[in-house]
């Protein structure tokens, strides 16, 4: 199973370059070649230290190449990791769910705070 193979997320379309067993890659240069957004998307199992449980780590990574002050690039990067025990009383709501919340804390739909920039410009805890 495999989402499509290039994606529009926001106004940007990421062109799938590669996918296969480990993951996938995906670029979009809109602002040229030399700088690109680059989406990672990747799963492999892990065992959890403490629980000695076995699962699937998914991670979704954005790296986002700009130009530095001094002339060369930089990259900003941007990721999140879900990790998924294999036990049968997790289920796919859990899993929606979780990730929800991250999405909620980020989206700034809640009140009190820009989440985005109080959390990653300003680094409130």
């Amino acid at each position: 199973m495999s989402i499509a193979a290039d994606l529009t997320i926001n106004t940007l379309t990421f062109a799938q370059k590669w996918s296969d067993e480990s993951g996938s890659f995906r670029n979009e240069v809109s602002r040229g070649a030399n700088l690109p957004t680059e989406l990672r998307i990747a799963h492999s199992k892990y065992t959890d230290s403490k629980t000695k449980l076995p699962g699937t780590r998914s991670l979704v990574r954005f790296d986002r190449t700009v130009a530095g002050s001094a002339g060369n690039p930089v990259v900003l990067s941007a990721y999140v990791v879900v990790t998924v025990p294999t036990d049968t009383g997790i289920v796919n709501a859990d899993i929606t769910a979780v990730v929800g919340h991250l999405l909620g804390l980020l989206d700034n739909t809640s009140p009190n705070l820009d989440k985005v920039s109080d959390i990653f410009v300003t680094r409130l805890q």
